[in-house]
């Protein structure tokens, strides 16, 4: 195979295997990769680092985690599979001094606690104010750490080629090429097509006619009486037309305004979730000679099958070489752009001020 992957084993070329895979996703922080092999015996037991290119790209950094062996019929040989170095970040506890950090950016909090590890971090977009306090729970593993301050600030954490981890929003940049599943005037398959196989989940179990967001959330001294303890925001999917009402609890969002962004933030996410389609293409890039498919992207989407024609975000890319399944594949998992929106954050109410109205108006 000579346009095959080149795999590095420890700094050395490893070119004994047959089949490989590899799968990235903006929803796990660590790649993951598993090599077929007729046979391999690791010359010692200690960490084994892999590097794997595809031309002068690199696809993933990290280590061997596993190998399988075995001799059953029809699955006679050998597995080796592991993650990018983000592994370590899913897997280790975050030790920090005094288990806190202080007057920190996300950028600088997310460099410390992944230094030890070997993993840089850099940020795609502006990360926002700095922290007063990140406080870090007993045993909290590095990857939760990174999840929820990402989250708090609109952002996301994913690994790139090199091992490192980036910091950013999904759809940072749009694809090549479109994806397309067309039908002549005939009812055939139109020859410029890329998708050579679909999968579709299109499914309405979580999505409602009517969201209503309730809280219990901050007052001001104007506020008084049941109205000031508790306010609501209501959206409505125009799409659900039986009555399937939904009451939700908002975690920190107490006035008007935030309680509106919370429930069309969480209709939103539900209507985009409920539309999961896998693409299989041909090759692992998006077009000749071109960058090869990886998460994060928007793409143009025109899927007659599923009457789909709009932007999509590429949520997962696995890319494949089995030469019993048709060679080089891509498997590409998208969603609707608003089921990834950041959700709004609010601070919560301190203390008991959500009921200090209340209390006021019972007293008169």
């Amino acid at each position: 195979m000579a346009d095959a992957p080149e795999i590095e084993l420890d700094g050395k070329i490893y070119d004994d295997w047959q089949k490989c895979s590899f799968n990235f996703s903006i929803s796990d922080i660590a790649n993951s990769f598993a090599l077929t092999t007729p046979d391999f015996t690791p010359d010692h037991g200690e960490d084994m680092a892999v590097k794997a290119r595809f031309g002068d790209r690199e696809l993933l950094t990290g280590w061997l985690e596993e190998v399988d062996n075995s001799t059953v019929p029809d699955q006679e040989g050998t597995r080796l599979s592991g993650r990018s170095k983000a592994g370590d970040l899913v897997d280790c506890s975050a030790i920090v001094p005094g288990g806190e950090y202080h007057n920190l950016s996300l950028l600088e909090a997310c460099v410390d606690l992944c230094k030890p590890f070997g993993i840089g971090v850099s940020a795609l977009v502006d990360v926002g104010d700095r922290f007063d306090r990140i406080k870090i729970e007993q045993g909290e593993e590095v990857g939760q750490v990174i999840d929820r301050i990402c989250r708090e600030r609109g952002l996301m954490a994913w690994s790139v080629g090199a091992g490192d981890l980036v910091l950013g929003r999904p759809g940072f940049a749009r694809a090549q090429t479109d994806l397309r599943y067309r039908y002549t005037t005939t009812g055939q398959l139109q020859s410029d097509n890329n998708i050579i196989e679909l999968s579709a989940k299109l499914t309405k179990a979580n999505r409602h006619s009517k969201l209503i967001m309730r809280s219990q959330g901050q007052t001001s001294d104007d506020d008084f009486g049941i109205a000031a303890a508790q306010s609501e925001a209501s959206a409505i999917d125009d799409a659900v037309r039986r009555y399937r009402p939904k009451v939700l609890t908002s975690d920190g969002a107490g006035s008007s305004d935030q309680l509106r962004q919370r429930v069309n933030w969480e209709m939103a996410r539900r209507i985009g979730k409920s539309t999961a389609i896998t693409y299989q293409c041909e090759g692992w890039q998006q077009v000749p000679g071109g960058d090869i498919w990886r998460p994060g992207l928007l793409v143009a989407v025109e899927d007659q099958k599923n009457k789909i024609a709009e932007e999509m975000l590429i949520v997962s890319v696995g890319l494949t070489l089995d030469e019993d399944k048709g060679g080089y594949r891509t498997s590409l998992s998208v969603e609707p752009p608003a089921a990834w929106v950041p959700k709004p954050n609010f601070e919560k109410a301190d203390g008991d001020a959500q009921y200090a109205a209340l209390r006021r108006a019972v007293r008169g």
